[in-house]
């Protein structure tokens, strides 16, 4: 059995001899390469570990052309809205002073009146009415615009000295230098008497 085995491995592999000086046969050893046992490298990339820049690039300058006249639209939009509103505030006129409003010529009565601003378009004053040859304390207010003044004028007496608690609503439009309307007078809360009004400021 050995024998075959060995017979066996000296058939698979080619033998080649020579004569050495002596004469004496000598078998040469195998020619047989050695296998290469070498594992291949591996190819693997080393990964990217380069975190990605926080900051954003900028855009170009065609992309910011729309911003821009977006921008200068809104602009050009608030300014305008600021000129309309600075152009529809009125202009209040100035009542502050002197007053002297006489009632349907002067037939009802007239006002010698001293007003002035209190806020706003508020104002407020106090004054004589002259009727009938009497002359009593009032008190005013109301409110004046850019053209037109509006007054409520009451008897400044007790409740038991006016108990018909009359009052003069006065409306005036100034034309030019004049001011004239119309008044309506009040007793006890309801309608007694209207005309006309004229006003001088003194």
């Amino acid at each position: 059995m050995h024998f075959l085995l060995s017979a066996l491995l000296l058939s698979g592999i080619s033998m080649q001899g020579y004569a050495d000086d002596s004469g004496d046969y000598v078998i040469a050893k195998p020619s047989i390469s050695a296998p290469n046992m070498d594992m291949p490298a591996p190819k693997v990339s080393a990964p990217n570990m380069d975190m990605p820049s926080p900051i954003p690039k900028p855009l170009g300058k065609q992309n910011n052309i729309p911003n821009q006249t977006s921008n200068q639209t809104s602009n050009d939009g608030s300014n305008q809205a600021q000129l309309i509103q600075t152009k529809q505030e009125p202009q209040l006129m100035n009542a502050t002073g002197d007053w002297s409003i006489s009632l349907n010529n002067g037939t009802a009565g007239s006002l010698d009146l001293n007003l002035w601003s209190s806020s706003g378009t508020r104002i407020m004053g106090y004054g004589t009415l002259t009727q009938m040859g009497a002359n009593n304390h009032v008190t005013a207010s109301g409110s004046v615009g850019e053209n037109d003044l509006k007054l409520v004028i009451k008897l400044a007496t007790s409740d038991s000295a006016n108990p018909r608690g009359i009052e003069y609503d006065i409306d005036l439009l100034k034309t030019n230098d004049t001011f004239s309307g119309t008044y309506v007078m009040m007793s006890a809360g309801q309608y007694a008497n209207r005309g006309n009004a004229t006003a001088v400021r003194e």
